[in-house]
């Protein structure tokens, strides 16, 4: 059965976004290409570097110092700073879901965006390119 996605957060190091409205792991597998004549038409490959990032977006209201905005977000990415992140699931009283899915891991801020439209709310968008291992497992609270 599916789950509702507006429980499922990403939190950069111990803060929430300001207004998170969605985000997505991207992982992809590069692909080496081992065939040769000798094998005919029979493609052969071997796995290579896993490549992984996550997509966000978020309102950009900077009205609330304690979450983490696009001034945050900026100075992060301008800086090369490694961030850490947690994508994890909530329920309706925002607590954390126990047990639920976890994944972890660092990456730096790579892109950013700032969205003002005309008459509709600012939002700012951005990927975190993971740097080392992402941690995929259960949540077990104490």
């Amino acid at each position: 059965m599916g789950q509702n996605a507006s429980f499922i957060k990403i939190k950069i190091g111990s803060t929430d976004f300001i207004g998170e409205t969605s985000h997505s792991i991207n992982s992809a597998v590069d692909e080496i290409n081992t065939s040769s004549k000798a094998g005919g038409r029979v493609k052969e490959l071997l796995p290579g570097r896993v490549a992984e990032n996550i997509s966000f977006e978020s309102l950009a209201d900077d009205s609330n110092s304690s979450d983490y905005g696009y001034d945050d977000a900026y100075a992060a990415m301008v800086a090369g700073t490694s961030v850490s992140f947690t994508i994890y699931r909530v329920d309706s009283e925002d607590a954390q879901v126990n047990p639920s899915l976890q994944v972890t891991g660092s990456g730096y801020i790579t892109l950013l965006t700032l969205d003002n439209p005309d008459n509709d709310r600012s939002t700012f968008s951005g990927t975190i390119e993971i740097d080392g291992d992402l941690i995929v497992g259960s949540y077990t609270g104490a």
